[in-house]
């Protein structure tokens, strides 16, 4: 059994602590997607992303994209309004969706960003592949 303790800084006011355990034990903590799915009409919904899109919950917005996508839809409306956190798995796995639905015609865009998703918006210059809106019902409406 190996436990190793890693110190992230988040951010400058706060310290998180990060076990890693033998996966036999009980988790400590269990994980929990951050974002749910809306449908507009048949071939539009809108995610609302929750506090963040990274490296933890990744492969899981992907795998709800796929069924989203197997099930007809090709338009997304990302919802960044309470999202906190988006790192490059994060930002990957849009782009995965992005690739997935540009050849049957659909869109991904980006709705009500928060202050730090803006700022990967812009260090990647993602705002050049897609579209924003300053609302979600605003996104909704421009599809």
């Amino acid at each position: 059994m190996v436990s190793v303790t890693i110190t992230t800084r988040p951010s400058a006011n706060r310290l998180v602590d990060t076990t890693m355990h033998n996966p036999k034990e009980t988790p400590l903590t269990t994980p929990v997607m951050s974002f749910t799915v809306q449908p507009c009409n048949d071939e539009t919904v809108i995610v609302h992303v929750g506090k963040a899109l990274d490296f933890r919950n990744a492969a899981d917005f992907k795998a709800v994209c796929l069924e989203q996508v197997q099930a007809g839809i090709r338009n997304f409306v990302l919802d960044f309004s309470d999202t906190g956190i988006l790192d490059s798995t994060g930002l990957g796995s849009i782009f995965s969706l992005y690739r997935q639905v540009s050849p049957l015609k659909g869109q991904v865009v980006f709705a009500a960003v928060s202050r730090p998703v803006q700022v990967v918006v812009q260090l990647t210059r993602t705002y050049k592949v897609f579209r924003q809106f300053p609302t979600v019902e605003a996104a909704r409406d421009a599809l």
